[in-house]
């Protein structure tokens, strides 16, 4: 695997937006930047993270429009110093595909999986993907049988 500072690979154009910002102007920020996860602040302190997945699977899955009920608030970061094998263990291990970088307790950047892409080696890169996108398979009633639908 080559190991390259995180520094030169993280994302540092950040996007953040108050916690008072609504669910409306999260959305259109994601689709004007073309990203997929903002970061939440109240007063210069982080209070979490959103992303375009807990949009759909949490807030308008539950007809809500309160975003704080619904912020990753459990953070996870990673030192700017750090070698990216312990960027990828930590990705593992909380099944995320974004860490916030620190430098002195203060954040500096994101590091995501496809920042990685040029970066890792394929197989190493390959093992995280799975362990990340482990999925549960739908064994319930909207499980479908295949030859139910025309093209």
């Amino acid at each position: 695997m080559v190991i390259k500072m995180i520094e030169k690979i993280m994302s540092k154009n950040l996007i953040i937006l108050d916690s008072k910002s609504s669910l409306e102007n999260i959305a259109k920020t994601m689709k004007k930047y073309d990203v997929g996860m903002i970061i939440i602040s109240d007063k210069n302190k982080i209070k979490g993270l959103i992303t375009d997945r807990d949009i759909v699977t949490k807030i308008l899955a539950n007809k809500d429009n309160k975003i704080k009920e619904y912020l990753n608030t459990n953070i996870v970061s990673i030192n700017i110093n750090s070698d990216l094998k312990e960027a990828i263990d930590l990705m593992k291990k909380h099944k995320i595909k974004r860490l916030l970088v620190k430098k002195d307790n203060k954040l500096v950047g994101v590091l995501s999986l496809s920042d990685l892409l040029n970066t890792v080696d394929k197989n190493i890169l390959i093992e995280a993907y799975k362990t990340i996108f482990s999925i549960n398979r739908n064994t319930d009633k909207y499980l479908t049988d295949i030859n139910e639908f025309e093209l």
